[in-house]
């Protein structure tokens, strides 16, 4: 038995055609022909995540993810870098606390440790973008504790 495969089109505005071999037009946020999706699904948050993860990382140049982000969150993410490990998404919540607002929290690992990490992502006129980023780590103690013999 043969099965029929057919393309569809992944998101609402991908160009019409492109399955039938049309030439692609190049994508440009704020593109009124493509406006940005009324709703970030669990998975897009995953992944916008996940790229900001890399930068934060130095896995990937911060320079790929500023046009998804504030200019108060990629400040944090360029500058001198140490080397970090590298950190993984483990579970991901979201909630939308307003019509344009999608707010996730994410466990995070790094070295067999467990990390929170909060992001807030607002909808503009071009897409969505990562308006607050924190990973949180515990804070090391001034002074280690001592037992009193």
């Amino acid at each position: 038995m043969i099965e029929e495969h057919r393309l569809r089109r992944l998101m609402h505005c991908e160009v019409p055609g492109r399955a039938e071999g049309a030439t692609s037009r190049e994508h440009h946020r704020g593109d009124p022909r493509c406006p940005a999706p009324p709703q970030l699904e669990a998975g897009e948050v995953g992944h916008l995540l996940n790229m900001l993860l890399e930068a934060y990382d130095g896995r990937r140049p911060a320079a790929q993810v500023r046009a998804l982000v504030a200019p108060e969150v990629y400040a944090g993410l360029t500058g001198p870098r140490r080397p970090r490990p590298r950190h993984r998404t483990q579970t991901i919540h979201t909630c939308t606390p307003a019509p344009e607002v999608v707010e996730a929290c994410a466990r995070v690992e790094a070295d067999g440790r467990s990390f929170a990490l909060a992001a807030r992502f607002v909808r503009t006129p071009a897409g969505w973008r990562c308006e607050r980023f924190a990973l949180l780590k515990p804070q090391q103690p001034a002074h280690p504790l001592r037992w009193a013999a």
